[in-house]
């Protein structure tokens, strides 16, 4: 009783929480933006639509917590906050912001298909040349980054003289036309020939100091197992004979490895040509329209 009647005589005595203008709530929730504290800057978005749900500033609140999510690197919710976006806005004029950070959360959860559509969702909505524009690079660079080059040279190729982006579309269709032409190689291919040859799928793999090591250790062991039952040590020679398989067995895991090692290491490549071109235009979401209000500025 003295316990309840403790909680009941500090509840009586706790202040309200300050009702903070509409301007400040927005002016913190913009500082925690500014110092990248995202997932507190989301709270603060999401009071000040709640206590102002029809200011003209609340698409610019919820397009930042979209922004928060996607720089944040919470991608699922950040698809999930530009769907809430796009269904309570829908004449927004931030539509188009928020329809890409949808596609570019999609392509960072590795589904690049789903941000291939939402693109051209954006493109048959006809908003613009320089948006229709942005988003066919975009479906460009998504192929490229899959290997799918042909696909992506054709997305490329409908970028303008124009454009404001042409000049990185041609730029990114020269990697694309080096890179087709580079080969792989086939893990399958690289195991078989090490089991014809030991050595063979490292020499295949460009690796010739492995190579010739798999192919002296496993010679050298394969002899002295064929002269130890040769001279009847029979016992000498199964011994040999177990070294002399875990050698040839080796070489062929081995030679297999190295090929899923170098189409690994060429994917990486790849994909270093191309992170400029998506990091220097579009490594951060852009800022809502200033249009209608300052206060959004980086």
């Amino acid at each position: 009783l003295i316990s309840a009647l403790g909680i009941t005589s500090e509840a009586q005595w706790t202040k309200p929480p300050v009702d903070l203008p509409d301007e400040q709530v927005l002016e913190f929730a913009d500082y925690l933006f500014s110092q990248q504290e995202y997932f507190r800057a989301i709270g603060e978005y999401e009071r000040f639509i709640f206590l102002y749900p029809d200011d003209f500033q609340a698409p610019n609140a919820a397009l930042r917590i979209v922004q928060c999510y996607f720089r944040g690197k919470r991608w699922q919710q950040a698809v999930e906050a530009a769907d809430s976006f796009l269904r309570r806005y829908p004449k927004s004029s931030l539509e188009w912001e928020a329809r890409f950070l949808k596609a570019r959360s999609f392509a960072e959860l590795g589904k690049g298909e789903k941000a291939r559509d939402e693109y051209r969702a954006v493109i048959a909505d006809r908003p613009g040349r320089s948006l229709e524009a942005e988003a066919w690079y975009l479906i460009g660079l998504s192929y490229a980054k899959e290997g799918r080059w042909l696909e992506a040279d054709e997305a490329l190729r409908l970028v303008e003289s124009s454009d404001s982006l042409y000049g990185a579309a041609k730029e990114v269709q020269q990697i694309v036309a080096e890179e087709s032409q580079a080969k792989g190689k086939d893990p399958a291919l690289a195991g078989f020939l090490a089991a014809i040859l030991p050595g063979a799928g490292h020499f295949y793999c460009g690796r010739p100091r492995d190579g010739t090591l798999a192919l002296v250790f496993t010679g050298a062991f394969g002899f002295a197992t064929y002269e130890a039952f040769n001279q009847g040590h029979e016992g000498v020679g199964v011994g040999l004979a177990v070294v002399t398989a875990a050698f040839y067995g080796g070489n062929i895991y081995s030679a297999v490895n190295v090929a899923h090692k170098y189409n690994d290491r060429e994917e990486r490549r790849q994909q270093e040509r191309l992170a400029p071109y998506e990091r220097d235009n579009f490594s951060q979401p852009r800022p809502p329209a200033l249009s209608l209000s300052l206060r959004f500025s980086f």
